[in-house]
């Protein structure tokens, strides 16, 4: 599981710089040539979508998340481990909710046939799926995590 995390944070970044180049083209063919291409909009935001959500995982193995610290940095180390746990389990609960409703709206879009409103007219599941996919790799962290508190929270 380590792997695929540090690999999904990988791609997730190989993704942003690959919006930046394709922006830049962008801005070179619209001011440099006076020939604005008609895909860079649509297919940046299809990549920004599935970057952010593939760094999800990768965010909160590193515990990059934002956090209100006011109760939490005065409290103590065993404290602040319980406080972990229930903030996960919470998590937990959302990230089901999102993947549940995320996968019921991406499949919908697939079996419908729905596009997008651009010229482009790409599939719209492309991008919805991005969600429940993101959000069940957290899903899937979030309860490895609230497992390995628990298991050690015994143990001590």
């Amino acid at each position: 599981m380590e792997k695929f995390i540090k690999y999904s944070g990988y791609l997730a970044s190989s993704l942003f710089v690959l919006i930046g180049f394709i922006v830049s083209f962008e801005v070179v063919s619209r001011y440099v040539f006076n020939s604005p291409t008609v895909w860079v909009n649509e297919i940046s935001t299809f990549l920004q979508i599935w970057a952010t959500y593939l760094a999800l995982t990768y965010s909160f193995h590193f515990k990059d998340f934002i956090r209100i610290t006011v109760i939490y940095d005065r409290v103590s180390e065993k404290s602040k481990k319980f406080l972990d746990l229930i903030s996960f389990i919470v998590m937990i609960f959302f990230t089901s909710f999102v993947v549940y409703y995320g996968w019921l709206i991406a499949h919908d879009s697939f079996v419908t046939g729905r596009t997008s409103s651009t010229i482009l007219d790409l599939p719209s599941f492309l991008t919805e799926f991005a969600i429940p996919i993101g959000f069940g790799l957290l899903l899937l962290r979030l309860v490895i995590e609230v497992t390995n508190y628990i298991i050690n929270f015994i143990k001590t």
